[in-house]
């Protein structure tokens, strides 16, 4: 039997905007995982999702030790997991990247596998469906995700050290399915042109390190306009957090946590946007958070 494997994989704000499946910031809110092989599989949790989610062989980090690994390795009777989850679930932070990817890579272990993560991402991906999280959650820093004949490339920028996350969690879970069947499947071509140039200004805001740019590179008309039918208060949220001193906001993933980026007055930042979901009886709390500057640490 295989010896014991442990890993904490950072949370991950997706999108950021106008980089719809395409940008993604790793942050600093952990899952940590550890995980034995065992006769069966039993799951002891504790943080957040404690009694949202399945403490059985469904549980996404089971399914992700046990799935990619079908008919290529040896499979496993069963894993003892313990988890002690600090990512809010069903929020837009990239719980389910996370999971699926301390599922892999503690599978591999145990298994006696080395991975790449390029190869983590190659197996991840039909789990998860998209790459912007878990180019974050493999990379840590600012990361762009490249689809490319069926895979992807991972692109990965130094985020600036001044520039913090002030992040909205509502107390309601929004799943990711629902919320994209309101992103249009034929966006309009000026709405593309436009959110093109905000990824270019996202980009050289990073690069340069250019504070100034923020505010229009966080500007969205592909997936926001739609989601905000299911999130009313987010254009308020967005202007409250800008007016609060915020370099630029936006929807996190698919929500309904709100994002600003901000390099002072985190605080009042945070409070305007409480202040401003308030009025649509949609409680919720504030999150101060880092970026992370690396991926999983085994």
């Amino acid at each position: 039997m295989s010896k014991p494997a442990s890993v904490r994989v950072p949370a991950s704000s997706a999108n950021l905007g106008p980089g719809f499946d395409v940008l993604a910031l790793a942050l600093d809110l952990y899952l940590e995982v550890g995980a034995r092989e065992a006769p069966k599989t039993i799951i002891e949790w504790t943080g957040e999702g404690l009694g949202e989610l399945p403490l059985n062989r469904r549980n996404l980090i089971v399914r992700a030790a046990q799935e990619p690994f079908a008919g290529w390795s040896r499979p496993l009777d069963g894993v003892a997991v313990r988890v002690h989850n600090q990512v809010p679930i069903g929020r837009g932070l990239g719980s389910s990247a996370s999971a699926i990817v301390a599922g892999i890579i503690l599978g591999a272990r145990l298994r006696g596998l080395r991975m790449t993560p390029q190869r983590v991402l190659e197996l991840a991906m039909p789990l998860e469906g998209h790459g912007d999280n878990l180019a974050a959650a493999l990379h840590g820093g600012f990361c762009i995700a490249a689809v490319e004949d069926g895979g992807m490339r991972v692109h990965r920028l130094d985020w600036p050290e001044r520039w913090r996350a002030v992040v909205f969690v509502p107390d309601e879970v929004s799943p990711t399915h629902e919320a994209r069947r309101l992103v249009p499947r034929r966006p309009r071509r000026e709405d593309a042109v436009f959110n093109l140039g905000r990824v270019a200004e996202w980009v050289l805001a990073c690069v340069q390190r250019d504070r100034s740019l923020l505010r229009s590179a966080m500007d969205d008309r592909l997936h926001q306009p739609g989601r905000a039918r299911a999130y009313p208060y987010l254009d308020d949220a967005i202007a409250a957090a800008e007016q609060a001193g915020a370099l630029g906001a936006a929807l996190s993933g698919a929500g309904g946590s709100v994002i600003a980026i901000a390099d002072r007055d985190t605080k009042r930042v945070g409070d305007a946007m409480v202040r401003a979901t308030a009025q649509h009886k949609r409680p919720g709390r504030i999150l101060i958070l880092n970026a992370v500057a690396r991926g999983p640490r085994l």
